[in-house]
């Protein structure tokens, strides 16, 4: 049985994928190019590298943004890799780094398989629950406005008058100017002057000498 070396993504985008290390340079990042795609915004473009001498894996930071530590201690140099060593990309996303028997007659071509599909399929959209209906613009549902309700309670209000009591209302001021009117013309003798004499004796004969 030969020795083979995987990587087991212990968290982050695709948890629990197993990758077996093969060829002697494996490039790690959030860009499709590279040989290990990390979906994780914290990953750079072109995050890491794995390369072996000889029988030895080593990893490499390439300059990511967020770094790359081996079990808490962040690289600052090529590290040699020894099994069940945590590697850690950013702050989200851990990979094991283990040493498994494999039959070497066995083929690994349906796991890689297996791999590239479950790394091509959409992830499915997130879509926040919400546990309370939004409010209605410019309205309100079920409940009348406090200021609303305020206004409305506010002693003196003023109210719109119907068209009844307006009407009402201009009677009553045409008949008050009418009854002053009257006491005018009266007080001062005026229906029998020019021209209101042959107004009032139209109604009244005689009232006024001609």
């Amino acid at each position: 049985m030969a020795a083979r070396f995987q990587l087991v993504l212990k968290s982050g985008p695709n948890a629990g994928l197993t990758y077996p290390l093969e060829g002697d340079l494996i490039s790690i990042g959030r860009d499709a190019s590279n040989m290990l795609v990390v979906n994780d915004p914290e990953v750079s473009r072109r995050h890491a590298r794995i390369f072996r001498q000889g029988e030895q894996y080593f990893i490499e930071d390439l300059g990511s943004t967020n770094g790359t530590t081996i079990n808490g201690i962040r690289l600052e140099s090529a590290h040699a890799l020894q099994g069940g060593e945590l590697i850690t990309l950013g702050e989200n996303t851990h990979l094991l780094f283990e040493a498994v028997e494999l039959d070497p007659d066995a083929t690994i071509a349906a796991v890689r398989s297996s791999l590239m599909e479950q790394e091509a399929a959409p992830q499915a959209a997130y879509e926040p629950v919400m546990t309370t209906p939004p409010p209605m613009p410019g309205g309100f549902a079920g409940q009348v406005p406090e200021a609303a309700a305020a206004k409305k309670n506010v002693p003196g209000a003023k109210k719109k008058l119907s068209p009844l009591i307006m009407v009402l209302i201009v009677l009553v001021v045409a008949l008050v100017c009418g009854c002053i009117a009257f006491a005018i013309f009266d007080a001062l003798n005026l229906y029998c002057t020019e021209p209101f004499n042959t107004i009032t004796n139209l109604f009244i004969p005689g009232a006024c000498p001609p």
